[in-house]
């Protein structure tokens, strides 16, 4: 956005969170100014700068290269502690806007913004419905202003005014003093200057946001049959058709395709998941699973692992920075950890693939159509090539050739009349 900027200030709240100010506590997983950040940069407003107060350098990790002023006691609006910026940028519209706005929007800064330009107005306040929302809103609303007549505004502000509520008043008086008025843009939305303030605040605020997520994915074709216990991030891409169950939470870039059922109590980070795939109470962190993959329940994919069309993965099975061929299936009870597997091969229950000795990780490699036998363990680094089998109970140590049989357990000794001669309160 041409000849424009912004500047962002934390609010005034005396009591901090466990010293988290409220604009780094999160709404849907991200803190509260990254919102207000996220549309600027939308909006293509990149000269900013920050006013924060005493205690709140932690916000610094969220302005980047911009300039930021710690808040004056007691001087009154934020901006009276950003001087020299304005008058630096004094050529500039500039929008003043609260770090807890979580709902702030890109294209209602722009649309306010060319109504700024448009119509010549020195101030343009930003408003979420009428005339009454406007008065109740005055003291947190977002604004466009003139820098030059900002300037003018500081000049006059009154010592009394110590928290900096009655500027916008003040700004409209002056305008009215030269017979002038403040423009006014209607948004349209009614939570565009909530202010994530305080507990209750931040609690309503997530409320708002998961509201605006689901009414946007279901006008999207996406299915819920309750809300109960989801929450799924603004940035997350779902397809049509999918259902998503209670107690799901969807964070992160996550992309998940269509006519899926996701959930119930599923967790999905920043992972690919492709059509027709079913996750059931299992966690999947930075990873692909893609199409017709049926997972769970209560197992864990963790970062770092893609598995392919049509696999079966069945519960308490974690897998980790691996690779998994197609229609593989892995049945329950089961490790795999730093592993290439192959396509259609079976894992039988209570498989364990050993990647640590205790000083250095290593890739096990399984090829296509292998078979584990129940409770086989591999010691990595080993290879099973295509077709290989395990017997069950077998610990793997060295390489299985094509279409061979391992077998690496111990032969079965029956030892006769043991129980009566060590059990002896069992056979009374």
């Amino acid at each position: 956005m041409q000849n424009a900027a912004a500047l962002i200030y934390t609010g005034c709240t005396e009591i901090m969170h466990n010293n988290c100010p409220d604009s780094l506590r999160e709404v849907i997983f991200r803190p509260v100014i990254s919102w207000v950040n996220k549309a600027l940069e939308n909006a293509g407003i990149t000269e900013r700068c920050y006013v924060i107060n005493s205690g709140e350098d932690a916000v610094k990790e969220y302005t980047g290269e911009s300039l930021v002023f710690e808040r004056i006691p007691e001087s009154g609006h934020p901006v009276l502690s950003a001087k020299e910026w304005i008058k630096d940028n004094a050529e500039k519209d500039i929008l003043v806007v609260g770090a807890e706005a979580v709902f702030t929007d890109a294209k209602v800064l722009i649309d306010a913004h060319e109504r700024h330009v448009s119509q010549n107005e020195k101030l343009t306040i930003i408003a979420s419905g009428g005339r009454e929302a406007l008065m109740k809103e005055l003291s947190v609303s977002a604004f466009w202003i003139k820098a030059d007549y900002l300037e003018e505004v500081m000049e006059n502000a009154e010592e009394s005014d110590k928290n900096g509520n009655q500027f916008l008043v003040l700004a409209m008086k002056l305008l009215s003093d030269k017979g002038l008025v403040a423009g006014t843009h209607i948004a349209g939305k009614k939570e565009i200057n909530m202010r994530a303030n305080g507990g209750a605040g931040v609690l309503t605020a997530n409320a708002a946001a998961r509201t605006l997520v689901f009414k946007k994915l279901c006008d999207e074709g996406v299915e819920f049959m309750c809300l109960d216990g989801i929450i799924i991030d603004p940035e997350a891409k779902i397809g049509a058709g999918t259902k998503i169950l209670p107690g799901t939470i969807i964070k992160g870039k996550t992309e998940i395709g269509e006519n899926c059922i996701i959930g119930p109590n599923s967790l999905i980070e920043d992972s690919k998941i492709g059509n027709g795939t079913e996750v059931n109470s299992t966690q999947i962190r930075s990873s692909v699973l893609e199409n017709d993959v049926k997972i769970g329940p209560w197992s864990q994919v963790r970062p770092g692992c893609v598995i392919h069309n049509g696999c079966k993965i069945g519960d308490y099975v974690e897998i980790k920075n691996s690779e998994v061929g197609a229609r593989t299936a892995v049945a329950h009870l089961t490790y795999i950890g730093d592993a290439d597997v192959g396509e259609a091969v079976n894992f039988g229950c209570g498989c364990c693939i050993a990647n640590y000795d205790g000083q250095h990780k290593h890739r096990t490699k399984i090829g296509n159509h292998a078979f584990l036998g129940c409770n086989t363990n591999l010691v990595a680094p080993v290879e099973l090539e295509d077709f290989a089998y395990t017997a069950a109970g077998t610990t793997v140590t060295k390489n299985v050739p094509e279409y061979a049989l391992a077998v690496g357990r111990a032969r079965q000794e029956n030892i006769p009349d043991w129980v009566k001669k060590h059990d002896a309160i069992k056979i009374k």
